[in-house]
């Protein structure tokens, strides 16, 4: 009748986030990066020294966006560029930029990661960075 399901740690939420940072601060980057969990809720946001304060909600609005729909934030930054649906722009609590990139263990879905503070692309390869550690765990 109940079901287990994985939970993202306070310690794999920094883990992520160092992963990212490092991968920022090798490309020159000052970031934001926002972590949450499988409700959207946020469970860490590291500002870099510097970085521009407007980021503190896109990252967390891209964290969000990928959790709460399920798919990493590019699908919709690719569907609006692809195919025109502008309609995507106006996605309750929801952006359509590159940079929002799913946490999950295995095939479960555990949270979301977001970054922002450079192009979208850079934000998405950053977030992807901090992602690709949990393929990695066990």
């Amino acid at each position: 009748m109940l079901a287990t399901k994985t939970s993202l740690t306070i310690a794999a939420a920094k883990a992520i986030a160092e992963a990212c940072e490092k991968q920022a601060k090798s490309r020159g980057l000052r970031v934001v990066i926002a972590i949450v969990d499988d409700g959207g809720h946020l469970l860490l946001l590291h500002r870099d020294d510097g970085s521009q304060v407007g980021s503190v909600e896109i990252a967390t609005l891209k964290a969000r966006t990928a959790v709460l729909f399920r798919r990493n934030t590019k699908a919709f930054q690719d569907v609006v560029e692809g195919e025109g649906r502008y309609a995507l722009l106006c996605i309750p609590n929801g952006i359509p930029l590159d940079g929002g990139v799913l946490l999950k263990a295995g095939e479960e879905i555990i949270g979301a990661i977001g970054v922002s503070g450079a192009s979208d692309e850079d934000d998405g390869d950053i977030g992807r960075v901090g992602a690709a550690i949990l393929a990695s765990a066990k």
